[in-house]
């Protein structure tokens, strides 16, 4: 396994999360289009059948919004990624940072749960969000004791 530095890692890590926004933002531009498509995917992927507009209107909707929570995210692990640049994140910040970026992976699941009545295959990907927020809030919770520790030290010192 290639093993680069934390340094590189980090400014990877910060450039492929401009590369998502900027992603995001082209994802937003085609979404009507990219909705359309799912509009006339096959009756074993689509629960409902989408003969009514509402129901492109509904999952249109629901993709927008999944689309700002994940550029809220993108933008919270970008701020968190500068922290790590900086060498703060054992602090209240950084903790904060990534209860947010897991309360938007919980929110995204939650409204991948709500396409499940258009579409079968959202259930997998509402259970992978919310497993993903579950495991990043495991994370927090891990920081922020490390902070608790780290300031209790500071402190004593």
């Amino acid at each position: 396994m290639i093993k680069i530095s934390s340094k590189t890692s980090t400014n990877l890590s910060i450039a492929l999360s401009i590369v998502f926004f900027v992603a995001l933002i082209f994802g937003a531009v085609i979404m009507p289009y990219f909705v359309d498509m799912l509009v006339g995917t096959p009756e074993e992927i689509a629960v409902r059948p989408f003969f009514l507009a509402e129901g492109e209107t509904v999952v249109l909707v629901i993709a927008y919004m999944v689309l700002a929570i994940a550029m809220l995210a993108d933008v919270l692990l970008f701020l968190l990624l500068r922290r790590v640049q900086k060498e703060l994140v054992f602090t209240p910040e950084s903790v904060a940072l990534i209860r947010g970026i897991s309360w938007c992976a919980i929110l995204i699941g939650g409204l991948f749960l709500v396409l499940t009545y258009y579409f079968k295959l959202a259930l997998v990907v509402a259970v992978a969000a919310v497993f993903l927020g579950l495991c990043l809030r495991v994370v927090k919770n891990v920081i922020e004791k490390a902070t608790e520790i780290k300031c209790e030290n500071d402190l004593t010192v």
